[in-house]
């Protein structure tokens, strides 16, 4: 950790990096001490002062800060930002260089802010596509933040579309799509509700506003601190699984209000 000397520090407003990470968190909705959780444990007057560009993190925790606010496509872009920084030089040629880093590693990363891959060339971008997922422990609500608490979470799933060969630009571009992931394992109780759910493998949720639904989709919803899946169908006014009617979840407007996401991937479980 690297505190930087009061006349020489950046005003927030001049660092990019500082200003994604408060404007991103405010627009989530998290408190200091909600993000200090999804980020491992951080003080949360130390997120104060990254935020306000009094201190600068290492660049591990520039890194995790990135995954806990959703913005892992950036992470290596998190981490030059923590080392470029942490030079501690003052004046002009520190701004420069902070800017510059930003910018390359944006050029790099071909993302936009809104997170959407632009292109996938280059070793940037094959980083940026690199896509960290928190396994939970069980099908229990993981709540609504950026990544769930650390006691929900038992693994995390780390998505690389290099391994997807000549698939990979696909791969890439799917995994770009998806907004606070998560993953948790299918039980066959949950499985046997559509066609084509395995049980034993990892489901993993897109938390993405429910649109146009397709009743060849599986989509899951909380229901008394559970997640429970259910077929698109459902929300077009069919009957829904039992568990979720016992729930109070019986009718499409119920449904939606309890959405949580839909399921995109089904992976195996390397932990079975």
């Amino acid at each position: 950790m690297t505190t930087l000397p009061r006349a020489g520090s950046l005003a927030v407003a001049d660092d990019p990096v500082a200003s994604r990470i408060r404007t991103l968190r405010m627009s989530q909705g998290l408190s200091y001490k909600r993000l200090s959780e999804a980020a491992g444990g951080l003080a949360t007057s130390f997120l104060f002062n990254i935020e306000h560009g009094r201190k600068v993190p290492g660049e591990d925790v520039a890194a995790r800060i990135a995954v806990a606010l959703g913005d892992g496509a950036y992470e290596q872009l998190y981490r030059a930002w923590a080392k470029v920084k942490s030079r501690g030089r003052n004046g002009r040629a520190d701004h420069e260089a902070l800017l510059g880093a930003w910018e390359r590693l944006r050029t790099g990363f071909g993302v936009t802010d809104s997170g959407s891959a632009e292109r996938s060339d280059g070793d940037g971008a094959r980083e940026a596509g690199r896509l960290r997922v928190a396994v939970l422990a069980g099908a229990t609500d993981p709540g609504d933040g950026v990544r769930p608490g650390p006691e929900l979470v038992v693994n995390t799933l780390s998505l690389d579309p290099s391994f997807y060969g000549h698939d990979a630009p696909q791969a890439g571009e799917r995994f770009s799509r998806l907004r606070r992931p998560f993953a948790f394992r299918l039980d066959a109780q949950q499985a046997a509700r559509m066609p084509g759910l395995p049980a034993g493998y990892l489901a993993v949720v897109t938390r993405e506003p429910l649109g146009e639904v397709s009743p060849g989709e599986a989509y899951v919803v909380r229901a008394k601190g559970r997640l429970e899946v259910v077929p698109g169908s459902a929300f077009a006014g069919a009957t829904p699984p039992d568990e979720v009617r016992a729930a109070g979840l019986a009718d499409p407007a119920a449904l939606r209000a309890a959405l949580v996401g839909r399921i995109d991937l089904l992976l195996p479980d390397v932990r079975s």
